[in-house]
């Protein structure tokens, strides 16, 4: 996925699946690739019941940025909303672990850059990783290295 190798990594999320149904992060995986690859229908319908069943705002993030693509706009925004309220109240608690999937839900689809950029630093303090560093150079007009 990182190589932008989209159908390479679509074939081992679905042999994960395959091999193990109920290995949640390939299923949210497999939907996020089915969104990359311009599918729309695949990845509504294998995340709402990941959404609804896990506290894991990955999920309903994925969701609402799938749906607001897809013109969906009403269940988009109760998505977000529900992502929102999540991120908060995990940051509240574990900010450090959350740091990094927060800031990337404000600077994408929970459409807040200062909030996003401020725990996208936050985040990077912590890790020093390319992962880290790419949100942080990008907004702030550093080449990611």
């Amino acid at each position: 996925m990182e190589h932008d190798e989209l159908r390479r990594a679509c074939a081992w999320c679905e042999a994960a699946v395959r091999r193990l149904l109920a290995y949640v992060p390939a299923q949210g995986h497999l939907a996020e690739l089915d969104a990359g690859l311009g599918e729309t229908a695949a990845p509504i319908a294998r995340l709402r019941p990941l959404a609804l069943a896990f506290d894991d705002p990955d999920y309903a993030t994925q969701l609402a940025r799938i749906l607001g693509d897809a013109g969906q706009t009403e269940e988009a925004h109760t998505w977000r909303g529900k992502a929102e309220a999540r991120y908060d109240e995990l940051l509240a608690r574990h900010q450090d672990a959350f740091a990094d999937h927060a800031a990337e839900f404000w600077l994408t689809i929970g459409g807040d850059p200062e909030r996003g950029l401020q725990l996208a630093r936050h985040n990077l303090s912590l890790r020093q990783t390319p992962r880290a560093r790419a949100p942080v150079h990008r907004l702030s007009g550093h080449p990611s290295s």
